[in-house]
């Protein structure tokens, strides 16, 4: 859960600056939930790696395509008529985003307004 007193403003930055905002590793358990959930359209934006660190192992937001790191999550939708943005995969978002920001200055390294 995010620091007590963070409200999160919809703002969207964290998912349209994803290398400053948090790192890209992903929880095993987010792959566990992905794969018994049949998200195959997430896990197709999942890289895994040779490490045998398990929370090393997976890497998001993955190009299908292209297979370059994005720069913004592919899961995020601007409201319309509105400066705010969603989560298209809010029900099984990964574990760092749950979590975002970990503490204060976390959301004011990242740029995050949460705390204004």
């Amino acid at each position: 859960m995010p620091p007590k007193n963070f409200t999160c403003k919809l703002c969207g930055y964290c998912c349209l600056n994803l290398l400053e905002a948090y790192y890209t590793s992903l929880h095993p358990d987010d792959i566990e939930l992905w794969r018994k959930e049949g998200r195959e359209d997430i896990l197709a934006w999942v890289v895994v790696t040779s490490t045998n660190n398990p929370y090393d192992r997976y890497h998001a937001w993955i190009s299908p395509i292209t297979g370059e790191d994005v720069k913004r999550c592919p899961w995020l939708r601007k409201l319309p008529n509105k400066s705010e943005y969603i989560c298209r995969i809010d029900e099984v978002k990964p574990k760092h985003c749950r979590q975002y920001p970990t503490s204060r200055k976390h959301a004011e390294d990242t740029g995050c307004r949460g705390f204004d």
